[in-house]
């Protein structure tokens, strides 16, 4: 039997408790990630995840967006966000598909769906970073044509954290 995936777009959160503990696995990962990339200890999990509840309304409509993907059984099995990074802009942030549920291309659909949200708001272009050496990510955003840039100004990570990220851009046309 073939698995089936829903990807949608979100005006509020649908399972407090469901996207809770897939943000504290996202970011276990992204910890990972960050630190074999060598960056420092500075946060945990439960931190980075605490900070995502008072920045919700960022992430939804009108300037926002909260892409949930669930599996055919309802469990939620991925996410990402958009926010505004600045008037003509937004930023790409949260990317993440559990294990179980990679494969089939729902990272690129939840891309997709984020840059389709970009468009309609009116956006000229979009913002991403992601951890040197997260190619995953990287592939994704290269094969759609986003070009390697210096930080930008209005990256919503910490400053210091930046030297272990890279940063692309992409321009609509």
């Amino acid at each position: 039997m073939t698995m089936t995936y829903d990807v949608s777009s979100f005006d509020t959160v649908p399972d407090k408790a469901a996207l809770d503990a897939l943000l504290l696995e996202y970011y276990g990962v992204i910890l990972r990630k960050f630190e074999a990339a060598g960056g420092p200890t500075i946060y945990t999990a439960e931190d980075l995840k605490s900070s995502f509840w008072p920045n919700l309304h960022k992430f939804l409509p009108p300037t926002g967006r909260l892409i949930l993907v669930h599996d055919g059984n309802g469990d939620l099995v991925g996410c990402g966000t958009l926010q505004q990074a600045r008037p003509d802009a937004g930023e790409l942030k949260r990317l993440y598909v559990k294990p179980k549920a990679a494969g089939h291309g729902l990272g690129r659909a939840i891309v997709d769906m984020r840059m389709a949200a970009a468009r309609e708001i009116g956006w000229k272009t979009l913002l991403v970073n992601a951890i040197r050496g997260n190619m995953d990510m990287i592939r994704i955003y290269e094969k759609l044509g986003f070009r390697y840039i210096d930080a930008y100004p209005e990256c919503s990570d910490p400053v210091e954290a930046q030297p272990y990220f890279i940063f692309m851009q992409y321009d609509f046309d």
